[in-house]
């Protein structure tokens, strides 16, 4: 069904996305003279102001669906929007006239959109469901299902939906995938119970939940923004403002948003796992030796604050408090995710010392960067020896602990 519902909204799309009938000295479209269907164009005929006068003159607030009273009063009382419909502009002068069409057809692609993230909720379900797990296989062989909030999910889902378009082909590049990411953040309310965990033995189950909570606040939206006055600030004109949905649609795939999203997702969740068993990166001054030749530990020569050299360990605590070197981890990072030392070991602290010595900052928002290799998108809580009140004859767990590294 959600196959079938996507087929249909590509469909839409792509029959929004019609050019403009050549022009002529006909009758109908043929004699409608249009320009290019582009955010410069409604701004240059000034379709917001159009808007504003034409819903003060002509259109009667309804208790329900004010897009369809919008249409109606352009004389199109047939143009009904929503969850699984797809409302047609139709060509212009059939039977609307300019600028009012484009109106419409900016309005049919928020309509066709909104239904593509509404099946690209599953695509993001999809992709989760195939890279999740086999992090848990080679990380998390005892999981826990209270320890990471369930919101982290989200953030898995906002990436993937923030990807789709309003109006052309996928892109990748960060002003389109944050403009995306932040309409939709204005858009849709999700669920951020701090008692809802992500359960690692049960990635399915948390996946089906989260969708569920997707899926409900399209419908939510949707119909928040069919039945708002269309003036109102919740309303269509303030959405299609600036022309951000006049254009020509695209189809995309699953596979468009997988390509581009899967390597992140990976690195973050690597990071999720490690953080849930208290896998840790503790730095310190350190003379360079041989023994600096293990995946988990890294020394940087004149690495310091003070030009002296720096060591870094991936170290867990265990049952009694004592610091082990997490080799196996590391080892599988760089040999099969092909990570660096430097990624995992500097990494984490890099993001740390530039977040105010915040741990586990996260300079993203809701979404995160496509780049797989970005400062903070692989974190661990981080130690250093100095940071506080560090007691010489105490071992590295407790220090941690005594001067406020949560998590390990």
């Amino acid at each position: 069904m959600l196959f079938r519902s996507f087929i249909l909204a590509a469909s839409a799309i792509s029959y929004s996305a019609a050019s403009p009938l050549p022009q002529g000295t006909g009758t109908g479209a043929d004699s409608c003279k249009t320009d290019p269907l582009t955010a410069d164009t409604w701004k240059t005929l000034g379709i917001d102001t159009f808007l504003k006068d034409w819903t003060a003159a002509n259109v009667t607030k309804a208790t329900t669906n004010n897009i369809q009273a919008l249409s109606a009063s352009f004389g199109a009382p047939n143009f009904f929007c929503g969850l699984d419909q797809f409302c047609n502009a139709d060509q212009p002068c059939l039977p609307v006239t300019l600028p009012a069409w484009y109106a419409l057809v900016a309005i049919q692609n928020w309509n066709s959109y909104m239904n593509s993230v509404n099946t690209a909720i599953s695509f993001a379900s999809n992709i989760a469901g195939l890279t999740l797990p086999g992090v848990v296989s080679d990380f998390y062989k005892k999981p826990k299902d209270d320890i990471t909030p369930l919101k982290t999910l989200s953030t898995v889902f906002s990436t993937t939906l923030g990807m789709i378009p309003f109006t052309g082909a996928v892109s990748t590049a960060a002003s389109a995938v944050s403009g995306g990411i932040g309409f939709l953040g204005r858009q849709l309310t999700i669920p951020e119970e701090p008692d809802r965990f992500l359960a690692w033995s049960d990635i399915a189950g948390s996946l089906a939940t989260v969708v569920s909570d997707y899926q409900a606040a399209v419908s939510k939206s949707f119909k928040a923004t069919i039945d708002a006055p269309v003036d109102d600030p919740a309303g269509i004109n303030a959405i299609l403002s600036g022309g951000q949905f006049l254009g020509i649609a695209q189809n995309f795939t699953q596979t468009d948003l997988q390509s581009a999203v899967t390597d992140s997702i990976n690195t973050f969740a690597i990071g999720l796992v490690l953080q849930a068993q208290g896998v840790f990166i503790y730095r310190f001054p350190n003379g360079c030796t041989n023994e600096d030749n293990q995946p988990s530990r890294l020394c940087v020569p004149g690495g310091d604050a003070d030009g002296g050299d720096a060591g870094y360990l991936m170290l867990k605590a265990d049952g009694d408090a004592n610091a082990v070197s997490q080799d196996d981890f590391a080892k599988t990072l760089i040999e099969k995710y092909g990570m660096t030392q430097e990624q995992i070991l500097i990494g984490p602290t890099a993001c740390y010392d530039a977040n105010n010595k915040q741990q586990f900052a996260n300079p993203f928002g809701n979404a995160l960067p496509l780049n797989k290799d970005a400062q903070c998108l692989f974190n661990l809580a981080v130690c250093g020896q100095g940071d506080g009140d560090w007691k010489d004859n105490t071992g590295i767990v407790d220090n941690c602990r005594h001067i406020g590294v949560s998590g390990i």
